[in-house]
């Protein structure tokens, strides 16, 4: 019987795509991080190590598996830039919120039609998030959720910075499960990633469905692939939750 579901977050509920009119904002608060410390770059090469800094978050993200925190990343710039970090130092902790401010200032869209789906299926079942972070803290994606009044819907937010990992390891499922206090084969897990989001559900031993309202995934290991909320809720509607 299923008790619960999780959903991913990014290209599953909100746009995924990075917008670049954030990218100066942040670019900014690296900058004034960096100045604080007595490194004030010239533009080219502050644009060059804040370009570094995202491909070596992507490294970490997709062959490390890693959920990194946002200061990571600015200590990392920082170190790339020759400067040693005071630990707890109000500088990086001022570009962090100065990193989160700039999501909520330009924010993603929530998929059309997912929040009628996640109203109609909290009425059925348990709700969580399961997802990967990344320059900015799941602290923002959940204001994000707060802004749409969509944040109630969730029992519990599960993120990547929070835990450590990333999916698909199996730990940021097996947070969820002690989160929710059910069973993995009673959680079905929601995602747009066939390797993170189904492979990983699956290898936890949760049940998977993959949502292709964003892009084509191509075969899926997933019980069922839907290309629209719709499609989810028809979907879900014949699944006969559990009130154990």
């Amino acid at each position: 019987m299923l008790r619960a579901l999780t959903f991913d977050y990014w290209d599953t509920l909100y746009e995924g795509g990075a917008r670049p009119e954030r990218v100066p904002l942040r670019r900014t608060a690296v900058g004034a991080l960096l100045g604080a410390y007595g490194r004030d770059l010239p533009e080219p090469q502050l644009r060059a190590l804040y370009e570094e800094s995202g491909r070596e978050a992507e490294r970490w993200w997709s062959e490390e598996h890693r959920g990194y925190r946002t200061d990571e990343r600015l200590r990392w710039i920082l170190e790339r830039a020759a400067v040693t970090p005071r630990e707890g130092c109000a500088h990086v902790a001022t570009a962090a919120d100065a990193v989160d401010s700039a999501l909520l200032m330009l924010p993603p869209a929530m998929l059309v039609g997912a929040w009628q789906t996640l109203r109609t299926l909290s009425r059925r079942f348990t709700l969580a998030i399961i997802s990967d972070t990344g320059f900015a803290s799941g602290r923002a994606q959940d204001r994000l959720l707060e802004k749409d009044a969509a944040r109630s819907f969730f029992a519990s937010t599960i993120y990547s910075m929070d835990v450590g990992h990333a999916k698909p390891r199996a730990e940021i499922f097996e947070a969820a499960v002690t989160e929710l206090g059910v069973a993995p084969a009673e959680i079905l897990h929601i995602g747009d990633n066939e390797r993170t989001d189904v492979r990983g559900a699956l290898a936890a031993g949760f049940r998977a469905i993959r949502i292709d309202v964003v892009r084509d995934g191509g075969p899926s290991e997933a019980e069922f692939v839907a290309r629209s909320f719709e499609d989810l809720t028809e979907y879900l509607e014949k699944v006969e939750p559990s009130n154990v």
